[in-house]
């Protein structure tokens, strides 16, 4: 895989530059192992856990691999005491996103750790840069869950251009080897990847979740603030990419009701993310046609991305 041995590799640890992304509650150990062991690496969701349970999974995780691993947090949602456990028992890698982390980035690196932040603007790239990150994601719309305005395709240049030779991973939208090898000509060192790895056995899927994904296309997506007014989630700057659904089309046209009516609506939405009918996941859905264990899928994307660039 000579081709895909860019900088970032040798800087995270890693043979292969494909990064699992941190998907909350979604990730488990046995992902976040499998994707490192197969030369990746793998991340921890640190969003909504406390810190005795990210303890337990970052423990778990070390029994599984000897490789280097991540815990994503988000600096808008962050809790201190999950932080905290991750610098002290220096994790290989910080992940964070949504917010200036200029003294977490210190603690990080005088704790030994590596720090990727994602950004969704060539605005935020260089404050990210600035404030001493060792690798900048630049995530567009496509991608699942929280993200910005911005496409990948014109973002990811954008962001290589302000921030003065930090290694460069792109996300959204991105789920195969022609995602990783249309990036690596953009100027990128590699891909951060979620909703693909949402699509394996190693994933924490709730109800059908799964099934949701393998039959969705890409057009079927939309981006909203309702995931994040009906939770009463206070997330600036952002959309929240789900799959169509019964309950968001059924609310679609009365935007503003949704905080006004979120008691109400909420218990509705909370039954679907469990039932698996309310999807959280990318434009890049509709690439996505198996269930593949996630060891196999870094192994695939990468020779797939090989063979293009050859």
């Amino acid at each position: 895989m000579s081709r895909l041995q860019t900088p970032v590799c040798d800087l995270l640890g890693i043979q292969i530059p494909i990064v699992q992304a941190g998907m909350s509650t979604y990730t488990t150990p046995e992902l976040v192992a499998a994707v490192s062991n197969a030369g990746g690496l793998g991340i921890i969701g640190g969003l909504f856990r406390d810190a005795d349970e990210l303890r337990d999974e970052i423990l778990k995780v070390r029994q599984l691999t000897s490789r280097p691993f991540g815990v994503n947090h988000v600096v808008s949602q962050l809790d201190s005491g999950a932080i905290d456990v991750t610098l002290e028992l220096r994790v290989p890698v910080l992940s964070l996103a949504w917010g200036k982390a200029d003294e977490i980035v210190r603690r990080a690196h005088d704790a030994g750790m590596k720090v990727i932040h994602q950004v969704n603007t060539p605005e935020e790239a260089g404050r990210a840069a600035s404030d001493g990150a060792d690798v900048i994601v630049a995530q567009g719309a496509e991608g699942g869950g929280h993200v910005g305005a911005m496409s990948t395709l014109p973002l990811v240049p954008q962001v290589i251009d302000v921030v003065n030779g930090v290694p460069v991973l792109a996300a959204g939208g991105i789920a195969d080897g022609r995602g990783l090898a249309a990036v690596l000509m953009l100027g990128a060192q590699g891909v951060l990847v979620g909703t693909r790895f949402l699509a394996t056995p190693e994933a924490r899927g709730r109800g059908h979740s799964k099934d949701v994904i393998l039959n969705a296309l890409g057009s079927q997506t939309v981006a909203s603030k309702f995931f994040d007014d009906v939770l009463g989630l206070r997330w600036p700057g952002a959309l929240v990419r789900s799959i169509r659904n019964p309950l968001l089309d059924r609310w679609a046209q009365r935007q503003q009701d949704w905080a006004l009516a979120a008691e109400q609506i909420r218990p509705s939405l909370e039954a679907a993310l469990a039932a698996g009918d309310f999807v959280i996941a990318g434009e890049s859905a509709g690439l996505i046609h198996d269930i593949v264990p996630a060891g196999e899928l870094v192994a695939r994307i990468a020779r797939e991305a090989e063979a293009l660039l050859g």
